[in-house]
């Protein structure tokens, strides 16, 4: 797959209303806070339907009440585009001009963003591993994105009944239904996680030569597997909690080296190689998915990495149908390069001569 083009208004710090990218290695450079963070953060919002992280009340420049993205992505089937109208608790996705779901996007375009706070999959909380697990099913099941939506309406619905009556005759249904919904999401992690252990521990291996191996797991709360027995067991817990306490809402994905927890055991050296890997096999997942490789995109190719696993990343890059990638200095390969300031692109030839992208905005128009 490739990005040809780039359209935004409103998106935090840019002012280039619309950029194109050539094919090869792109490279963004610029001092940080320039926006090279803020352009990959839209790409990838109008490649997946989806921000990677943040609420997309943040991404609406200051000033206004509502952004938009849209991009161009050829691929094997064509040319798709995406369109992403954005406000506080709205959005709007638009597939070929058809109003449109993110997983209705997923099936024709993906892309993968890999940026230095990846490292939080290792050291940071549950939620962050379960949000990245949810989101590549996602990515690759228009069926786990529904029932992800709908175990999070039921599970809502019968917490609020535990808080607020839980001797209301409807619990028996709501739990019942939670049960089923939740075992489906269980099954359809376990099948991704299945696939998703041996591509990550080829790639720690290839980037580390640590022959020590790699798992992912998936690390459920609930003994035996089975989420309608377990919700009974834990029946006491949940009426003096008022919440549900078991279920794939409270599940983790357990990240071991040599048998080792990383998390608790890791250096940050082994944490960094673990989220890079994480990361490169969702993309060979989603190769695999698509036929093709997805959108690659890198921020901050140098930060906390070593010469290793800085060698690794721009090797990815080079064998890439198309990588954008960004940085203070541009990697030592690169096929276009754009230099970034307030929040605008100018391409820059080989000879240094730079040239306006597009015409520039700071409002969306009325």
């Amino acid at each position: 797959m490739r990005l040809r083009s780039l359209t935004q208004l409103a998106f935090r710090n840019l002012v280039t209303r619309r950029v194109s990218f050539p094919d090869g290695v792109v490279a963004l450079v610029g001092q940080n806070a320039s926006g090279k963070s803020n352009l990959l953060a839209a790409a990838y919002l109008g490649c997946n339907g989806t921000l990677a992280s943040g609420t997309l009340a943040d991404m609406v420049a200051f000033g206004n009440e509502e952004g938009y993205v849209a991009v161009e992505v050829e691929h094997a089937a064509g040319v798709s585009q995406v369109e992403v109208g954005f406000a506080a608790g709205r959005k709007v996705v638009k597939l070929d001009s058809q109003v449109a779901r993110a997983a209705d996007v997923s099936r024709h375009v993906a892309a993968v963003l890999i940026t230095p706070e990846d490292s939080e999959l290792v050291h940071g909380s549950p939620s962050s591993r379960r949000a990245f697990l949810d989101a590549l099913i996602s990515k690759v099941s228009a069926r786990y994105a529904a029932l992800v939506r709908e175990y999070g309406r039921v599970l809502e619905q019968r917490n609020a009944l535990l808080r607020l009556s839980p001797r209301d005759a409807t619990l028996p249904d709501w739990t019942a239904r939670l049960a089923a919904v939740g075992t489906e999401v269980d099954a359809l992690r376990e099948r991704l996680v299945a696939r998703l252990c041996p591509l990550a521990a080829d790639v720690y291996r290839e980037v580390s030569g640590d022959e020590a191996p790699f798992a992912v797991r998936l690390a459920r709360n609930w003994e035996g597997g089975d989420l309608a027995a377990a919700l009974a067991a834990t029946r006491a817990a949940e009426l003096a909690r008022g919440a549900t306490v078991v279920g794939p809402h409270r599940d983790d994905l357990a990240l071991t080296l040599g048998g080792m927890e990383l998390r608790s055991y890791g250096s940050r050296g082994e944490a960094r190689t673990a989220a890079l890997a994480l990361r490169v096999a969702e993309y060979r997942l989603l190769t695999e998915r698509h036929g093709e490789p997805p959108v690659l995109l890198v921020d901050d190719f140098s930060a906390e990495l070593d010469a290793d696993r800085r060698a690794y990343l721009l090797s990815l890059t080079a064998a890439t149908p198309q990588a954008i990638v960004t940085g203070t200095e541009p990697p030592p390969h690169h096929d276009a390069l754009f230099r970034v300031s307030g929040g605008e692109l100018a391409l820059i030839d080989a000879v240094g001569a730079s040239s306006a992208v597009a015409p520039s905005v700071r409002e969306v128009p009325s």
